[in-house]
């Protein structure tokens, strides 16, 4: 028995390899779908107007996803003149606003430059932000996302030291975004 233990630790090592890498697509409302690390499971107080909301706490990972109408906040924009100053009605306002919002909450932040990019097909664009909030260093990995009528926020965090060991999942997380065909 004991020449089948190093074999048993070896199977044991390779399944939990396996499973780290294996992950489950989440539908929403028939509008998106997200593939999410298996690790991650369903929650509902990390945001209230979160439309999808995972977490490992034990691995310090959070995700959500914002979504809201585009044609909301375009009119805002056109229609508040002292938010038309400094915002565009499109996905690039939609995103400085956001992230305008942020750095006011966040101590000590240090944000990267948006990267431009597509995801799916979607206009889109992502950014990085380390700083604290509530006395905890975070980092964060949002992407910004236009839909056909919707624009959509993927916000993952974790702590700052755990930054490396998440940082694949997230951007994971963010490119697998589909947008699914809604009916008009």
């Amino acid at each position: 028995m004991k020449k089948n233990l190093p074999l048993l630790s070896l199977v044991f090592v390779l399944f939990a390899c396996k499973q780290d890498n294996s992950t489950q697509t989440i539908t929403i409302k028939k509008r998106y779908s997200l593939n999410l690390p298996h690790f991650l499971s369903a929650a509902n107080h990390l945001h209230e107007d979160a439309s999808l909301q995972y977490q490992n706490v034990f691995k310090e990972f959070y995700t959500i996803v914002i979504d809201e109408p585009s044609k909301d906040f375009n009119e805002m924009i056109v229609n508040e003149p002292s938010l038309s100053e400094y915002y565009t009605a499109d996905l690039e306002g939609y995103s400085n606003l956001i992230i305008d919002n942020m750095k006011v909450t966040i101590e000590d932040g240090t944000f990267s430059e948006f990267t431009q990019t597509k995801i799916n097909g979607n206009e889109a664009r992502t950014i990085s932000i380390n700083g604290t909030v509530e006395d905890i260093k975070v980092f964060y990995y949002l992407t910004f996302i236009k839909g056909k009528r919707q624009y959509y926020q993927i916000v993952n965090w974790t702590e700052l030291k755990r930054k490396e060991d998440h940082l694949q999942d997230m951007e994971n997380i963010s490119a697998s975004f589909k947008e699914l065909k809604q009916k008009k």
